[in-house]
Parts: C-alpha cells; structure tokens; sequence
C-alpha cells in the first residue's frame, strides 16, 4: 500500500476553481468519491467565513447543502474533473486535498500497479502535475521537522487554548498556507504524538 500526494492546477470549470477564489480562508474535507463510465460524484465539506459567496458561485453540476453560516457540504453529481477521473480510473482512492499557491494538493492511497497506471494516465492527458510524495503509509509514523514546527507553534500561540488565541486562518497565515494544508499538517502531527503517547504507555503497563 502507498501514500502519494500529486500536486496540479486547479482543473478549469471544475468546482475546486470556484473554491480556489477563497484562497487561504477555506477549510476543505473530503468525505467520498466515487465514479462511473466517464464521470465523477464527489462529497465534500467546506468550512469558510464566505460560504454565502462560494454557493452562490458553484457551477451546475454541484448541489450545496448549508450546514451553518461558516460551513456547507457539496455534492459533485456527473462531473468529468480532469484530475479526480484519472486518479478513481487507476485505482487509486482520494482520501484528502489541500489548496496551497494556486494548486491543488491530491492525497491518494494506491498500491504500486495503480501509482504506475495513475502517473501514465496523466501524462497522457496532457496533464501538469507533480509527484511531491510517494511513501508507504506507516513510514509517516516519525513527526516531520514541518509537522513539528507548525504543532509547536500553535501550541505557542494558543491555538489549542481555550479561548483560542490564534485561529486557524492566522496560523496559517504564519506559514504562507493555506488553512487546508495547515489543518492537514495539525492533523496528522497531533494524530503522530497521541500514537506514540499511548504506544509507549502501552510498553510500560503492558
């Protein structure tokens, strides 16, 4: 099993480009994909202080459920993306995607056959992208000097205070990244440290 991530453009008349004008002040969740013959349906969750601008931009192949005044969820019904078609078509599964510089990040767990076929497919496309990592997926056990410096940093500076006293948004305004990419960073960082927590509690009483 691997872990890579393929950094590309946003794909033109895509729903990611009505989201990529928010730029910085958007949290994006993926939740689903899944595809048929020649097109893709996707979920996602989007949480950002400009949700009424981004509904009111989305094309017409996206439905919008509000979920409250920062934050809805969207329905991608019959959409041939560019880029999510290829990944689904090889085998691949698309568990995250971050905004970071005008691109879009793609998270897909794949094995090595699907990574090989994903890669061909898109440069046959004609496609621009960029394979910023390949990895097995444990091999993220160890916490990164990134992963690290962005945790540290928000524990200095209150974001896991209660009050908070930074938000997300200016937090990664510290980083020049988007909230996206940032809380994706705060996540696996977290998620790395209460592993070795409770692992090395586990050697000790168990």
């Amino acid at each position: 099993m691997l872990k890579i991530e393929i950094r590309t453009a946003t794909p033109k008349g895509c729903a990611f480009e009505a989201m990529e004008k928010l730029g910085k002040k958007a949290v994006i969740e993926v939740e689903g994909f899944s595809k048929d013959e020649n097109s893709i349906r996707g979920l996602i969750r989007v949480k950002t202080s400009e949700v009424e601008e981004l509904l009111k931009d989305l094309p017409n192949f996206c439905v919008s459920l509000k979920i409250s005044k920062d934050s809805a969820r969207l329905l991608l019904k019959e959409h041939p993306c560019l880029i999510a078609y290829p990944i689904l078509s090889s085998g691949g599964i698309i568990v995250g995607l971050s905004y970071d510089e005008n691109a879009i990040t793609w998270s897909v767990i794949c094995d090595e056959e699907d990574c090989t076929r994903l890669i061909k497919n898109l440069e046959e496309l004609g496609v621009d992208f960029e394979l910023i990592y390949k990895g097995r997926p444990e091999d993220e056990e160890e916490m990164t000097f990134r992963e690290e410096e962005i945790l540290r940093t928000a524990l200095e500076r209150g974001f896991f205070d209660y009050p908070k006293r930074i938000r997300l948004e200016e937090l990664a305004e510290l980083f020049n990244i988007s909230p996206s990419t940032l809380s994706e960073i705060l996540r696996r960082a977290q998620k790395k440290v209460l592993e070795k927590y409770f692992r090395e509690r586990s050697n000790i009483f168990g």
